[in-house]
């Protein structure tokens, strides 16, 4: 999950949350705007404190990618269907010949 989508994530739980808790706390209407907008600022700056911790403790290593190895991998896998498409040809070819005579005997009967 990218940063800027988990900020939004806690700014949005955090409106529905402090929406909720104004509602269940607050005797007066004008009480839960104030309330909301301050559970939502506590979940703002959690969200920010999550993702900053999450980012210095976490080490993000490079991976070689050896385009190399792959591509002679690659190369070989290709040649080898190459060759399987060229014997499945040769052997549907091969069993074609043979049912012909069979269904032309089939047919003069």
């Amino acid at each position: 999950m990218r940063e800027t989508n988990f900020f939004s994530f806690g700014i949005v739980f955090g409106f529905f949350a402090g929406l909720l808790i104004a509602i269940i706390i607050s005797n007066d209407i004008l009480s839960i705007i104030p309330i909301t907008f301050v559970v939502t600022f506590f979940f703002y700056l959690l969200s920010h404190i999550s993702v900053a911790l999450f980012l210095r403790f976490t080490e993000f290593s490079k991976v070689h990618f050896e385009k190399d190895t792959y591509e002679k991998k690659l190369d070989y896998f290709f040649d080898q269907i190459q060759k399987r498409e060229v014997e499945v040809d040769a052997n549907y070819d091969f069993i074609k010949k043979i049912e012909e005579p069979v269904t032309n005997s089939g047919k003069s009967q």
